[in-house]
């Protein structure tokens, strides 16, 4: 095993709610009456099943096998739950154990905006953002805050994902024209000018199968926009802790090298992207062969895991902390409100 601090021992990385800690064990107790089941995979983007043990559990302290392929560098979990599993674990676990709340809160949403006006900075900022664009598909879009900031900038947006509670959310509350459905059983075929996967692909079992399902929508000039969390930014995002990084939902681990090697496998050319990981490809029916991104990948997760005592240390980590301090500070003070109010009216909003 690559890390050896990875052992499955049920010890949680992070402070857990109560709410949280339930989910755990009832995930934990599925698990252990073979209620989840769980299935052995090979390399989706290389079919290999030559692989190396990262570790055994997540950030919750769950069962989480993470391999890396040893001939491409995917990362994966594997074994993994079965299709059925994980549709009954989003229904039930999923966004109380990650959220630690039951329901969608006005907070939630916001984050998701705000989460949209980095996506469509990302498009101007690199003048992708066609004048004859307007209709922007998301898939997975909870409950829609993305697809509210493109709407906002005078976009036809639609949203799926398959969290009722969260679509009902986002239709009542905003007007947003969401439906409880995957790419494959969507009522809408138009195709879209945009189609946005944020943190979406890592969930995906088949992804082979959801990126043909994506030819099925472009246009000649779509453009496809994933987002998933790079493993190669842990000491960045994750302050430098890999179990701050790998969560149970998550079957795929990408770096952008990996990501690129997973489109290029269907056809699709990378117009932009970076190690966060953010990115925009398009479809030219090309296909090329894998880049091994194997001894990049582990030398990484090694040289991250020596140097993360460190991290404490580093300027990113005391800027957040002591922003975490003053923010700490102005809730006891009761002046939290006050001092946002402040901000936005100094900043004319």
């Amino acid at each position: 095993m690559i890390l050896d601090r990875l052992q499955n021992n049920d010890i949680a990385e992070l402070n857990l709610n109560p709410l949280q800690k339930k989910m755990k064990e009832q995930v934990t107790k599925k698990v252990n009456e073979k209620i989840y089941q769980f299935e052995e995979i090979s390399c989706s983007i290389c079919d290999c099943k030559g692989k190396e043990l990262i570790g055994k559990k997540d950030r919750y302290g769950l069962y989480f096998p993470v391999n890396v392929c040893t001939d491409c560098g995917l990362v994966y979990t594997s074994p993994r739950m079965t299709q059925d599993a994980y549709s009954e674990f989003y229904n039930t676990e999923y966004r109380k154990l990650y959220n630690g709340t039951i329901s969608p809160k006005e907070g939630f949403f916001e984050r998701q905006k705000k989460k949209g006006k980095h996506i469509f900075d990302f498009f101007k900022d690199h003048q992708l953002l066609k004048e004859d664009a307007s209709y922007v598909l998301e898939v997975g879009c909870g409950a829609g805050g993305i697809i509210d900031y493109f709407r906002d900038k005078g976009f036809q947006v639609k949203g799926i994902d398959l969290g009722e509670e969260y679509i009902n959310y986002g239709k009542e509350k905003y007007g947003l024209d969401l439906e409880t459905a995957t790419l494959a059983d969507i009522s809408n075929n138009k195709k879209p000018d945009i189609i946005i996967y944020s943190h979406i692909l890592e969930h995906i079992l088949d992804v082979n199968k959801e990126i043909e399902l994506i030819k099925q929508f472009l246009k000649k000039n779509t453009l496809v926009y994933i987002e998933v969390p790079g493993i190669k930014e842990i000491h960045r995002n994750y302050e430098a802790n890999i179990l701050r990084y790998f969560q149970n939902a998550h079957t795929f681990h990408f770096t952008l090298e990996s990501l690129v090697n997973l489109m290029a496998k269907h056809g699709f050319e990378l117009v932009e992207g970076n190690q966060f990981v953010k990115s925009i490809f398009q479809y030219t029916g090309v296909t090329k062969n894998s880049v091994s991104d194997y001894t990049s990948v582990v030398n990484y997760l090694e040289q991250t895991e020596k140097k993360r005592f460190l991290y404490p240390f580093t300027l990113r980590a005391i800027r957040e902390n002591s922003k975490q301090t003053i923010l700490t500070l102005l809730d006891k003070t009761g002046t939290r409100n006050f001092a946002k109010n402040l901000k936005e009216k100094i900043q004319g909003k």
